[in-house]
């Protein structure tokens, strides 16, 4: 998620929440828990309802071309962190899973893209604070 206007360019992935929205909400059991508390999808059960996505206070799951995207952390070695040659991203696993339930009201209705934009938005705030302090 670009927010270029405000300084933020920032991925929005599963945030493996207490909620477990997607999961609630899927009329198949097509998503499970991994053993890193990852979401994985069995696309053989998924019947591409979208139920999962309108669940996601976040937007962090989403439909594409007949296919379910959510951040699987790629088995516990992600490309993205591999990928960022900064050293910017890493990799750490929480005691307890956050809670997203204050995303959850002011996420209704709105698309994918647009739950992303106002998780990062709202994210965000603390965010450029401190760099904004750190740069003064």
């Amino acid at each position: 998620m670009n927010l270029y206007e405000i300084g933020i360019d920032s991925p929005v992935v599963c945030q493996q929440c207490v909620e477990r929205y997607c999961i609630n909400d899927c009329s198949n059991e097509a998503l499970s828990i991994g053993s890193q508390g990852e979401i994985l999808v069995n696309m053989d059960v998924c019947s591409l309802c979208s139920n999962c996505e309108e669940a996601c206070p976040i937007g962090a799951i989403q439909l594409f071309n007949d296919e379910v995207f959510v951040c699987n952390l790629c088995s516990g070695d992600p490309e993205c962190i591999k990928a960022c040659t900064e050293g910017a991203l890493s990799l750490e696993f929480r005691k307890e899973n956050v809670s997203l339930s204050e995303f959850e009201n002011t996420s209704v209705k709105l698309t994918p893209s647009q739950k992303r934009y106002e998780y990062i938005r709202k994210q965000g705030i603390e965010l450029r604070k401190t760099w904004r302090e750190n740069r003064a």
